[in-house]
């Protein structure tokens, strides 16, 4: 099975470090699943987000 992908993107792509963004991202998704869970699954996007907040992540 071939990617179809340039050589050169190929290995930029397994040299390239996480991004500040996806780390960020990361983080505030196991704060999602976290509280999401942690409220029996009963909380939705307005509560998670006004807990995100209060947490000092800034989300939109």
């Amino acid at each position: 099975m071939t990617l179809h992908v340039s050589r050169s993107g190929y290995y930029k792509w397994r040299t390239e470090k996480t991004s500040t963004h996806m780390l960020r991202k990361a983080a505030i998704m196991k704060r999602i699943q976290y509280h999401f869970t942690d409220h029996q699954k009963r909380y939705g996007s307005p509560k998670i987000t006004r807990l995100l907040h209060q947490e000092g992540y800034t989300v939109t």
